[in-house]
């Protein structure tokens, strides 16, 4: 078992940055939803009071006919909305306050020329808005509309609210928001906007464009945000300070303050990296900074720059201990830890590392290139987890849990949620998932296929898929189709047959088991229809030989075998039962070899690391 652990020189080096080189920034995204907004917010009645201006581009061949826009906030008015009652009493372990819900409402809403708008609810809680127009908007022009609105932030159960007896604030989904427009340039008459009720399980899809916020909070409160600030924040004459962001080529922005806020702030090559964390948290701040310093280098290394180079901040808010609905979460440029990782958890738990380098991830997944979160979850969260599990590996040895003897890795704690449930397709839109299964098919299920997937075709390989996906597909929303098509181009169609046919699209399990026959002979058998493509291996009394093992059948094994073991490099982490692979002949060397494999498992289980690594 081997265990890495930073020493006192490294981790100084690496709170004051790591040497990168400059790269040169990728050509920037054509702005699609642009907004500008100011804000004021209250932090005795938990309201933002603001005004918005919001241009959206049409860039497909199909007139746009009207708009959608999105008001996520009204999912937390009161406890009989679709999102409450699919996420019942508690969503990821948080639940919402009945006497402090949220909402949205528009109080006025025109073209830029002054002209009103009429506005309808979509749904029946009204977190989707469709917006009339007098005329379409045809393809290359564009559409600007000025709004006033009032949101009402709940106190924090999921993702965004007030907390901390109110000295604490988390802005996400806030502000009125459009969804996306798609058009088929092959048939002009097709268009529609893409965008869902907010529902329990799903996150957020949307362009990408400009942002200028301003945002007028009490004297003494310190802010972060998407992007960075500009100019002097405004002393105002009622005892308030107004601070202004800008930030270029996101999907949304979001924004936190709070009085009690102090900062680190460290340089990464040509980005600033800003962790902004409540008093009395230092100690989980400057882990913090740490895994965040590790991972920027390490995914840069993987995936490309930052941003493609477009981006040059980056914000981490550790969140209150009573605030950890919020934490956990990612934004653009920003992103929120503390959800599981209190305080008072002991060190030998690296729960707070797992959150940092998982939403750090979604920078390059969830932000950059920009899957639909909503009807494809597993693209974003999975490859996000998956990095996690792979950067657990290289910043700390592989271990999560390292307490009294014990260790467990990252990808042994997700093999083994998916064992719990492993016929969980991988696709599927979010809403599709119960809250358990939900977990296994868009996080567990995927570390585990991608992991198979990297044991099968090598690291550098690995990395090479993965590198050629992000580069074609940086700001474009690709899909599972795309990535599949990056993944025949790189790792051939054999490989992108099993993961694409039968770990992502189907329910389908596999449990190879090697098993002695009445006759002398032992069969290698698949339950189930899921085939990963894993040799056979046959000791006998003069040596050791390798077999190949197709996808048509079942392998007989004749002769004078001692052994037969399936997969004995543990490559396919998709069996949920290992410990069936290897039959061993009735002989008599049964009992020592026997014991000899049993030896061997336990040292291979989840517990003990090892191969999970």
């Amino acid at each position: 078992m081997k265990t890495h652990i930073l020493g006192a020189a490294l981790a100084l080096a690496m709170l004051f940055g790591p040497a990168t080189t400059p790269v040169a920034a990728a050509e920037p995204p054509p702005d699609i939803a642009s907004y500008r907004i100011e804000a004021a917010y209250d932090p005795v009645s938990h309201t933002i009071t603001a005004s918005e201006t919001a241009t959206y581009v049409n860039r497909t061949d199909v007139a746009i006919p009207d708009l959608v826009l999105h008001l996520y906030l009204n999912a937390f008015r009161s406890d009989d909305t679709l999102w409450m009652r699919e996420a019942g009493p508690g969503h990821r372990g948080f639940s919402a306050d009945d006497a402090h819900p949220g909402w949205s409402r528009i109080k006025s809403m025109r073209l830029s020329d002054g002209t009103p708008l009429d506005w309808e609810p979509i749904d029946a809680d009204a977190t989707l808005i469709r917006v009339e127009l007098d005329a379409p908007v045809p393809p290359g022009d564009e559409i600007s509309i000025e709004l006033a609105f009032e949101a009402q932030l709940p106190r924090i159960a999921a993702r965004t609210g007030w907390a901390a007896d109110g000295d604490f604030v988390m802005a996400g989904q806030w502000f009125p928001k459009f969804g996306v427009w798609e058009g088929s340039a092959s048939d002009a008459e097709v268009g529609m906007w893409n965008a869902y009720p907010f529902h329990a399980n799903s996150e957020f899809f949307a362009d990408f464009g400009a942002y200028d916020v301003t945002v007028t909070l009490p004297q003494g409160w310190r802010i972060a945000g998407t992007g960075a600030q500009v100019g002097v924040p405004l002393t105002n004459d009622d005892r308030t300070v107004t601070h202004a962001f800008h930030a270029d080529h996101v999907i949304d922005f979001a924004w936190s303050a709070s009085p009690l806020f102090r900062t680190l702030t460290r340089q990464a090559g040509d980005v600033t990296i800003t962790l902004v964390y409540p008093r009395g948290q230092r100690s989980m701040a400057r882990r913090a900074m740490v895994a965040t310093l590790e991972a920027l280098e390490l995914y840069g290394s993987w995936y490309g720059p930052y941003g493609q180079g477009l981006y040059d901040t980056l914000t981490v808010v550790v969140v209150p201990p009573d605030a950890g609905g919020a934490g956990g979460m990612e934004y653009p440029t920003l992103f929120t830890v503390g959800a599981y990782a209190g305080a008072g958890m002991p060190r030998c738990i690296r729960i707070l590392e797992v959150e940092v380098v998982h939403e750090l991830a979604h920078q390059w997944f969830q932000t950059m290139v920009a899957t639909n979160e909503a009807e494809e979850p597993w693209l974003d969260e999975g490859f996000a987890d998956y990095s996690t599990a792979r950067a657990m590996r290289e910043l700390t040895g592989g271990d999560v849990v390292t307490c009294g003897g014990w260790t467990l890795s990252y990808l042994g704690m997700q093999r083994m949620s998916y064992i719990a449930m492993p016929r969980s397709p991988m696709a599927g839109r979010a809403w599709d998932f119960g809250a358990m299964d939900y977990g296994i098919a868009t996080y567990a299920k995927p570390v585990v296929a991608l992991s198979t997937l990297e044991r099968l075709v090598g690291d550098d390989a690995m990395i090479a898929f993965l590198r050629a996906y992000v580069d074609a597909y940086a700001f474009k929303h690709p899909g599972a189709e795309d990535v599949r098509t990056v993944m025949v181009d790189t790792l051939g169609e054999d490989h992108a047959a099993w993961f694409f046919d039968g770990a992502v699209g189907t329910a389908d399990t596999l449990d190879a088991r090697a098993t002695p026959t009445n006759t002398g002979t032992s069969a290698a058998t698949r339950e189930g229809n899921l085939c990963v493509p894993v040799p056979v291996q046959v000791t006998t009394a003069e040596g050791t030989t390798s077999i190949a093992w197709p996808c048509d059948g079942p392998l007989e094994i004749d002769g004078d075998w001692l052994t037969v073991e399936i997969d004995p490099d543990r490559t396919n982490l998709l069996d949920p039962n290992l410990a069936n692979n290897v039959a061993q002949a009735r002989t008599a060397w049964a009992p020592v070899l026997g014991a000899w494999v049993r030896t061997i498992r336990a040292l291979q289980s989840p517990f003990a690391g090892g191969w999970l690594r």
